[in-house]
């Protein structure tokens, strides 16, 4: 019996057994009366199976107030007589005679006749229950009414309060084949509390496992099961090739020994400033302009804001994003479940359009794990479904401190990547440079040399070697930086060589005259460049 909701049929390997009775249980504004008329409801409205609902606890007019918070149009599947909705009294569950049915039960049998219901489900029936168990022994009269439905070919969904982490288990657990816990937890820093469904027993079947967060919205409940991706199929080594996808940056992919290989995860960490987001920009334009649809998945820029910035910077964002060849999931990071991104992730990888994925960041993607203890687990398998996509992916990192001389420990979760690209700043000859290091790159031969990345016209490029300079990852250069010392030599190594020239040469007057401005353009290139280094004033001329 399917129930219609995607994430509990993959719960279930497909849905629940036909006439197993099902036990929703759960604490007050957990949503098992929602989880339960969504089941009816689409059982109507999807497999044309048609259902019964019987309410203890509602009013008529309460119950469809409640019900126009949902788009569900439950009032027309009720027209077509395709959902019947019976509001009971607990009296009408006990029989007057012996041998006779209970009035409830004749009530549901005549629907099921008129109708050819397929589904039932009981609302509050707890509630009766207490009503009635001085006259008669409510786990018999529980199991006896749960069985009269099953016999005339209904599959009975029963709601009851309870299913606290503490809470022994009640009767009715053991006499229904399912059991579903519905569990709110106050969370520590979200914005909204954790709902958990749980299932805690399946009679005649399988499921998976664990804790499956779930959200309430206006199409009802919506279960995001908690899965880790399987073992990669078998594959020989001559199947596997070490594809490259370039990184759009002059510079960069040399470095990389031709660009990131596809199927890995890189992280790219920094300190705030370091051009972090804009290196995994330029990577998704680079592959929207060669067709290679890209994905953003970030948790803190606006993804307008962020597409003005990127297009300053020459890498035309909004274009692609117009033209759908890059797209941006934003969330907030305290108001999603990380299961919830990864069914997301799954489903649109399933579809093989998306060809790039970039995280912007993991500072953010721990913020939504409340158990510090799962942060590894949850990373590694979105890692693992990245890779077994060959997608390859690039994860943002800020770094809040000065990582020092040896940066990759100060960098989380290094053992899990496959590549790292280190981004910093370091002050030189009182200029801030940003630097850039490959500190970990695994399918091909890197460059782990420390080179200055600027940004211009059309993005990143990467620049030369900080030659004669050490101690730059520890923010304290030693040295002198050989461009600068080139800056101020060259002009030297002219003048001598004019003044040489003339001290050995007969020269005409015209050759004389033209070495003389040589020789005042050279002094003047040399009293700029010192004037500059030094910071001193410049002397007015006569």
């Amino acid at each position: 019996m399917k129930t219609g909701i995607p994430g509990l049929d993959t719960i279930l390997d497909g849905g629940f057994l036909c006439h197993n009775a099902l036990l929703l249980k759960g604490a007050p504004g957990t949503g098992k009366t929602t989880l339960g008329i969504q089941i009816i409801r689409n059982g109507a409205a999807l497999f044309d199976e048609a259902g019964i609902i019987v309410l203890f606890e509602q009013f008529p007019q309460q119950l469809f107030r409640d019900l126009t918070s949902y788009n569900w149009n439950i009032e027309a599947l009720i027209k077509e007589k395709k959902i019947t909705i019976v509001f009971a009294q607990p009296e009408e569950v006990v029989a007057k005679e012996n041998l006779s049915d209970a009035p409830l039960i004749s009530k549901i049998h005549d629907i099921v006749v008129d109708t050819s219901a397929r589904r039932i489900m009981i609302d509050g029936f707890g509630l009766f229950l207490n009503s009635i168990k001085s006259r008669l022994d409510e786990r018999e009269l529980f199991l006896r009414f749960i069985n009269t439905l099953k016999s005339i070919g209904l599959t009975p969904i029963v709601t009851t309060e309870g299913g606290g982490q503490d809470e022994k288990s009640g009767y009715e657990e053991y006499l229904v084949d399912s059991v579903v816990i519905l569990t709110a937890e106050a969370a520590k820093d979200k914005t909204f509390p954790m709902r958990f469904l749980e299932m805690k027993k399946t009679r005649g079947q399988s499921h998976i496992r664990g804790k499956h967060p779930y959200k309430i919205g206006v199409q009802g409940i919506e279960i995001f099961p908690h899965l880790l991706p399987g073992r990669f199929a078998d594959q020989t080594i001559s199947e596997f090739r070490l594809e490259k996808a370039s990184s759009g940056i002059n510079g960069l992919d040399h470095l990389l020994g031709g660009g990131y290989t596809r199927g890995t995860s890189t992280i790219i960490a920094g300190m705030p400033g370091t051009f972090k987001t804009t290196v995994g920009a330029q990577f998704l334009s680079e592959g929207a302009n060669a067709g290679e649809n890209g994905l953003l998945i970030t948790f803190n820029e606006n993804p307008s804001f962020l597409a003005s910035i990127m297009d300053q910077k020459g890498l035309g964002f909004s274009s692609h994003l117009a033209n759908g060849t890059i797209r941006v999931w934003h969330f907030f990071p305290k108001d999603f479940y990380m299961d919830e991104l990864m069914c997301l992730l799954a489903e649109d990888l399933e579809k093989g359009k998306t060809k790039r994925v970039v995280v912007d960041g993991i500072n953010e993607m721990e913020r939504s794990i409340e158990d510090p203890a799962t942060y590894k687990d949850y990373l590694s398998a979105f890692l693992t479904l990245l890779g077994r996509h060959r997608i390859p992916s690039l994860f943002i990192q800020k770094l809040d401190q000065l990582p020092g001389s040896a940066p990759i420990t100060s960098i989380k979760y290094a053992s899990l990547f496959d590549g790292i690209v280190f981004l910093g700043t370091v002050e030189i000859e009182s200029a801030v440079h940003k630097v850039l290091s490959i500190l970990k790159m695994r399918g091909g031969n890197f460059s782990s040399d420390l080179r200055e990345i600027k940004c211009g016209a059309n993005g990143l490029y990467v620049l030369d070697k900080f030659v004669g300079l050490s101690g730059i990852l520890a923010g304290n250069p030693k040295g002198q930086y050989k461009k600068t010392v080139e800056e101020i030599f060259q002009p030297l190594y002219f003048l001598r060589d004019f003044i040489d020239l003339m001290a050995s040469s007969d020269l005409a007057q015209e050759q004389k005259v033209e070495i003389i401005k040589n020789l005042q353009s050279q002094v003047a290139q040399l009293t700029d460049k010192l004037t500059e280094y030094f910071d001193v004033e410049k002397e007015a001329k006569s």
